[in-house]
C-alpha cells in the first residue's frame, strides 16, 4: 500500500496578510519619507532662524503685515497672518513651498505604489494572499498617510523647538500632512481610471498647478476670496494655525484625503488588475515620429515634462516680477530691514537689482530641481525595463545616457531664458525700471551651478540609481539655503563655500564671475564623465 505524500502550504490569516502588505509598503517608501521629513524640518528651522535674525524686534515684525496690501505678495504667499510670531511667519513665508514639496512627493509615491506596482506585475503576487485589491489600496494609502503624518510631526517638532507655539505647530503640521494627503488621494482615484502611471502622475501634477493658480486668483482681490475654499492651498491660507485656527479648514484638509482613499478603494473593486475603468481604443494610427534614435525618443517621451516645468517656473517668475515694486517700497521705508539686507550682501543703493539677482538664484534652484527630475526620467526608463530593449540594438550606453544629458542641459538653458523673459514682463507691468538684459543676466547667471547639480545627479545615477533624484535635489536645496541664510547668520566661510551658488556673484547687482563659472562648469563635466563611466560598468537595475 502506497501512502501519498501531500505538501500543505500554509495560507496566512487575513490579519497576517495585512501586516505583510503593510511591511512591504513601508519598505518601499521609508527612505523617501525620512528624506522628506528631514528636508522639511530643516527648511522650517532655517525659516525660523532667519526670521529671528532678520526681524529682531516687534516693530519690524509688525511691519510685515503691510504686505497684505500688495496683491502680488498675496497671490504668491497668501495673506500675512500672525507674522509677528515665528510660527505664523514660517507658515506664511515658507508654508506654500513646504506644502508643494510634500504634495509632489505624495503624488509620486502614490503613483508608484498603485499603478507602478501593477505595471511591473508585482501587484499580482500581493493579491495571491487572502486580501482584496480594495483593501490593499487602503493599506497602501494608510502607509502613505502615516508617512505624511510623520513629516508633519517633524515640522511641528522643529517649529516648537524654535519658539513657535506648540499647539499652533501641531495644527500646522497636520495641515501640511492633510494637504499632501489630498494629492495622494487624487492619483489614487485617477489610478483606477487610467492604465498608465505616467498619465496619472501628469494629471495630478496639472491639478496641483491649476489649484495653485486658483489660489492666486482668489488672493488677487477681496471680491474673489470665496474661491479659496475651492483649493487646498486656500484651505491652508484659511487655517491660521498660530492665531484663531479655522477648524473647518483643518477638517477639510484631513477628511478630503480619507474620502478620496475610500472612493479609490471602491473603484478598485470595480476593475481588474492591470486594467482601468476608462477604456481606450485598441488601435490607433501609428505615430512613428521621433522614433529614429534613443535621443529623439527621449525627447518625445519627456517634452511634456519640460513644458510643465517651464510653465510652472515662468509663472512663478512672472509673479516675482510683479513683486519688485512692493519690495522696493518696503525696503525704502524700513532702515532696519535695509541694514539686515546689507548684512547678507545686498547693496542698499541697488535694491531692485539685488532683488532681481536673488530671485534669479531662486529660479536657478528650480531649474536645478528640473535637471535632477529629468535625470529621474532616465532612471524610470531603466527601471521599467525599456532600456533593455534599446540596448539590444546598435546603441551604446554612452549614446543613450549622453542623449538624456544633452536634452536636460538644453532644457535647463531654455527654462532659464524663458523665466527671464517672464520676470521681465512682470517688472515691466509695474514699471520696475529694470532692463531685459539685466533680468536675463540674473536668470542665466546660475547656469554653471545648475550644470554642477546636473553632473552630480548623473554621478549618483551611475553609482546609486535609486537615489538619482532624491539625493541631488536635496543637495541643491541645501546649497540654496546655505547661500540665502548663511551670510546673514555669520556662518563660517568654509561652510558657505560648500554651496555652488555662493561662488557666483548676484548678477546684475554685481559683475559676473567668469572664473567661478568656468570652474563650476569644469566640475560639472568631470562629474558627468564619472557618472557615465559608472553607468557603463554597473548592471542595469529594476525598480
Amino acid at each position: 500500500m502506497t501512502t501519498a505524500t501531500r505538501t500543505h502550504h500554509a495560507v496566512p490569516a487575513p490579519g497576517a496578510a495585512d501586516r505583510a502588505v503593510l511591511r512591504l509598503m513601508v519598505r518601499l517608501v521609508r527612505r523617501g519619507v525620512l528624506l522628506l521629513a528631514l528636508g522639511l524640518a530643516l527648511f522650517a528651522l532655517v525659516e525660523a532662524v532667519s526670521y529671528a535674525a532678520t526681524y529682531p524686534d516687534a516693530a519690524s515684525r509688525a511691519r510685515l503685515g503691510e504686505f497684505q496690501d500688495s496683491p502680488a505678495v498675496r497671490m504668491m504667499q497668501g495673506f500675512p497672518h500672525a507674522v509677528d510670531t515665528v510660527g505664523g511667519f514660517v507658515a506664511w513665508d515658507g508654508g506654500w513651498m513646504m506644502q508643494s514639496i510634500a504634495a509632489i512627493w505624495a503624488l509620486l509615491a502614490t503613483g508608484r505604489l498603485l499603478r507602478g506596482e501593477e505595471e511591473s506585475e508585482r501587484a499580482e503576487f500581493v493579491l495571491t494572499g487572502p486580501v482584496s485589491a480594495g483593501r490593499v489600496l487602503l493599506l497602501q494609502f494608510l502607509v502613505i498617510g502615516g508617512g505624511l503624518l510623520l513629516v508633519g510631526a517633524a515640522v511641528a517638532a522643529t517649529l516648537s523647538a524654535a519658539d513657535a507655539s506648540p499647539g499652533g505647530s501641531v495644527v500646522f503640521g497636520l495641515g501640511v500632512a492633510g494637504f499632501a494627503g489630498t494629492f495622494a488621494g487624487t492619483p489614487a482615484v485617477l489610478a483606477q481610471l487610467f492604465t498608465m502611471r505616467r498619465r496619472v502622475t501628469a494629471l495630478t501634477a496639472v491639478a496641483l498647478g491649476v489649484l495653485y493658480v486658483l489660489r492666486m486668483i482668489a488672493n488677487s482681490d477681496d471680491a474673489l476670496a470665496w474661491l479659496r475654499w475651492a483649493t487646498p492651498y486656500g484651505w491652508m491660507d484659511a487655517l491660521h494655525a498660530y492665531r484663531d485656527p479655522n477648524w473647518i479648514a483643518l477638517a477639510l484638509l484631513l477628511l478630503v484625503p480619507a474620502a478620496l482613499a475610500v472612493t479609490a478603494s471602491r473603484l478598485r473593486h470595480a476593475r481588474d488588475t492591470g486594467g482601468a475603468l476608462l477604456t481606450e481604443k485598441d488601435s490607433r494610427p501609428p505615430r512613428d515620429r521621433l522614433l529614429g534614435g534613443p535621443t529623439a525618443f527621449a525627447w518625445r517621451t519627456t517634452r511634456g515634462m519640460l513644458l510643465g516645468w517651464a510653465v510652472g517656473i515662468c509663472a512663478y517668475a512672472l509673479v516675482t516680477g510683479l513683486l519688485v515694486d512692493a519690495v522696493v517700497r518696503f525696503v525704502a521705508d524700513d532702515p532696519t530691514y535695509r541694514a539686515t539686507l546689507e548684512a547678507i550682501g545686498w547693496d542698499a543703493e541697488k535694491v531692485v537689482l539685488s532683488f532681481v539677482g536673488m530671485m534669479g538664484t531662486m529660479l536657478g534652484l528650480f531649474t536645478a530641481l528640473y535637471a535632477c527630475w529629468r535625470v529621474g526620467a532616465a532612471r524610470a526608463e531603466e527601471s521599467a525595463a525599456r532600456l533593455d530593449a534599446v540596448l539590444t540594438r546598435p546603441v551604446t550606453r554612452g549614446h543613450w545616457l549622453g542623449g538624456h544629458l544633452a536634452l536636460t542641459a538644453a532644457g535647463a538653458v531654455l527654462i532659464a531664458f524663458a523665466s527671464g523673459l517672464a520676470m521681465w514682463a512682470g517688472i515691466a507691468l509695474t514699471d520696475g525700471g529694470v532692463s531685459l538684459a539685466d533680468v536675463l543676466s540674473a536668470t542665466l547667471n546660475p547656469l554653471p551651478a545648475i550644470a554642477f547639480f546636473l553632473g552630480f545627479a548623473l554621478l549618483v545615477y551611475g553609482l546609486a540609481p535609486r537615489l538619482a533624484v532624491a539625493l541631488p535635489a536635496a543637495t541643491a536645496f541645501t546649497a540654496y539655503l546655505l547661500e540665502m541664510i548663511g551670510p546673514g547668520l555669520d556662518w563660517p566661510g568654509w561652510i558657505l563655500s560648500l554651496s555652488p551658488f555662493h561662488h557666483l556673484n548676484p548678477v546684475p547687482a554685481e559683475p559676473f564671475t567668469p572664473l567661478a563659472a568656468t570652474v563650476l562648469t569644469a566640475l560639472a563635466l568631470a562629474l558627468a564623465a564619472l557618472g557615465l563611466l559608472a553607468f557603463h560598468h554597473r548592471d542595469l537595475t529594476g525598480d
